[in-house]
């Protein structure tokens, strides 16, 4: 029997109907994937802008202009250890009251460099990439209030007495030197002892059996003490007067 021509036509037909029929499921698949990634993208929540860590605080913004408002000390690289400090005590006395970073507080206090001072720190600047405080206080004191300097200040402080100072002018000498001791001074307790050892032996007498735990209570009480103690002396004083005017008038009577 010969073969049927439809049935030829038909198998010819059905490897390219095959063909169109997978190419519309893979168009349908790839329709899809799209629609499932744009729904993703619609559904995803805006992004938050990130909020700043609790206790955070925001970099300070402080300008030159505001620096020299506060007036700062200008330093003109005297060779004199103690001007030199004095400048740096009054440029920190400036950072306490005026927010900076290390490194605007190293470009504020060389701002205030004159002569030279200067040209110190234009030999020194370009020999590190970037200049934070802590560092630029180490070259600083290195150049110009140096260690050997800060030893003669630690040992002037071990050797402080009150002598034939007032207590009043005693403390004010015993706490400028206590700076450059304060591993000698670091508790209130060794503050009140050094403080102490210090006092003239008749004030001291009075003070020392106190016994007192602090630096200020022991300060106090030295202050109590003097008074004491000149009163008394006043007191013998014109008692010494009373008794001498007395005999002056007893001889004039004879």
């Amino acid at each position: 029997m010969p073969p049927r021509k439809g049935r030829g036509r038909r198998g010819a037909a059905e490897p390219e109907d095959r063909v169109h029929h997978i190419e519309r499921i893979l168009e349908g698949l790839v329709q899809v994937v799209h629609d499932v990634h744009n729904n993703n993208n619609h559904d995803e929540a805006p992004q938050q802008p990130a909020m700043p860590m609790p206790g955070a605080r925001a970099m300070p913004r402080t300008t030159i202009k505001q620096f020299q408002h506060l007036k700062p000390p200008t330093f003109y690289g005297t060779p004199d250890p103690m001007a030199a400090e004095s400048w740096l005590l009054g440029i920190e006395r400036v950072f306490e009251v005026l927010p900076c970073t290390d490194e605007q507080k190293v470009i504020f206090a060389t701002f205030m460099f004159e002569g030279a001072a200067l040209i110190w720190w234009q030999l020194k600047k370009p020999l590190e990439p970037l200049w934070l405080w802590p560092r630029f206080l180490e070259v600083f004191n290195e150049e110009y209030f140096p260690e050997m300097v800060r030893d003669q200040k630690i040992q002037e402080f071990l050797n402080l007495k009150q002598g034939n100072m007032i207590v009043v002018v005693y403390n004010i000498k015993f706490m400028e030197l206590s700076r450059y001791a304060p591993h000698i001074v670091s508790t209130e307790s060794r503050k009140a002892r050094r403080f102490e050892a210090g006092l003239r032996w008749n004030i001291k007498n009075k003070v020392e059996i106190l016994r007192l735990p602090t630096h200020q209570e022991v300060l106090r009480a030295a202050l109590i003490a003097e008074e004491s103690l000149n009163e008394m002396s006043q007191f013998r004083e014109n008692q010494k007067k009373r008794i001498g005017g007395n005999m002056s008038r007893g001889q004039s009577s004879k």
